[in-house]
């Protein structure tokens, strides 16, 4: 079945970028050359159907034993994980990897920031996010959901209603992917059954960054006429995804913004995430120490 059998699910700005351009090394492992399909969050892409999701990102898969889906969003979506075990079945496993909820609402705040789809303070996005989001603006709704995306244990929540706890890996981003990264990729092959390869580990992917050119970034959101022409001679979607994905990522230059005091990070901490978080740690019996 040229479909996943496991899939990366999260969190958003938690490091699977690396994570997906590691395991892309491994010879029994297949993933697409476009790391996020969003075929089971994105309306307008599931309705095109299971057969054209395998046709258009699974199509090259050869003898690999796992075929892998690194969409962080599908932690988020509250379809999703229902759209999953109908298509998928029940035996599909899930990679979680999970941030500090603050410090994730913050690089998520900055990218937004980056794209030019934010204008306002990172604290006053927090306070006004139940206001601004709405599903009927999909990309808005993800784009503004600081907090919401931070919510683990209310996601996994849903996911546990279709799948059991033992097809789940969580993996605490700061203390184990950051500072044990070969023993935590090691304990990820093995919880897809394979055989531990010599890989690259110590990739750094999709770090913080600003435009380097804002015309051209600019350029790439406009609609009209030249991105019906591109559509036109660019007829496949994925093809579309991975030119605009490389050019985006040419366009970009690494920078160090300005870190959340520890004092206003603990009170965000407490005020949003604080008993998400300890049902998080309830639920899979793991403790994740971001208190402070």
């Amino acid at each position: 079945m040229h479909i996943p059998n496991f899939m990366c699910i999260g969190a958003a700005k938690s490091g699977t970028t690396s994570l997906y351009d590691i395991l892309r090394q491994h010879s029994d492992i297949f993933l697409p050359s476009f790391k996020e399909p969003h075929f089971f969050d994105i309306p307008s892409n599931y309705e095109k159907g299971i057969k054209w999701y395998r046709d258009t990102y699974f199509s090259r898969l050869k003898a690999e034993k796992s075929i892998g889906d690194f969409t962080p969003t599908y932690l988020f979506d509250e379809d999703a994980p229902q759209r999953i075990y109908n298509d998928l079945g029940g035996g599909v496993k899930f990679i979680v990897i999970l941030r500090n909820p603050v410090d994730r609402a913050y690089s998520h705040y900055l990218h937004s920031k980056r794209d030019e789809h934010e204008s306002l303070t990172f604290i006053d996005a927090l306070c006004l996010e139940r206001n601004r989001v709405s599903k009927k603006d999909y990309l808005s709704y993800l784009r503004f959901s600081y907090i919401g995306q931070g919510m683990y244990g209310q996601m996994l929540k849903r996911y546990l209603r279709f799948f059991p706890k033992e097809n789940f890996l969580i993996i605490n981003f700061e203390q184990e992917f950051l500072t044990k990264r070969k023993e935590t990729i090691d304990r990820i092959i093995s919880f897809l059954e394979l055989d531990i390869e010599d890989l690259v580990v110590n990739l750094a992917s999709n770090r913080a960054s600003i435009a380097r050119s804002i015309w051209l970034k600019r350029l790439m959101k406009r609609t009209g006429i030249w991105r019906k022409i591109f559509r036109y001679i660019t007829p496949s979607l994925k093809v579309r995804q991975i030119i605009r994905n490389k050019i985006q990522r040419l366009n970009l230059k690494e920078f160090t913004p300005e870190k959340i005091g520890p004092q206003e990070r603990e009170s965000i901490f407490n005020i949003y995430f604080k008993s998400d978080v300890m049902d998080l740690e309830s639920l899979f019996n793991k403790q994740m120490h971001w208190g402070k």
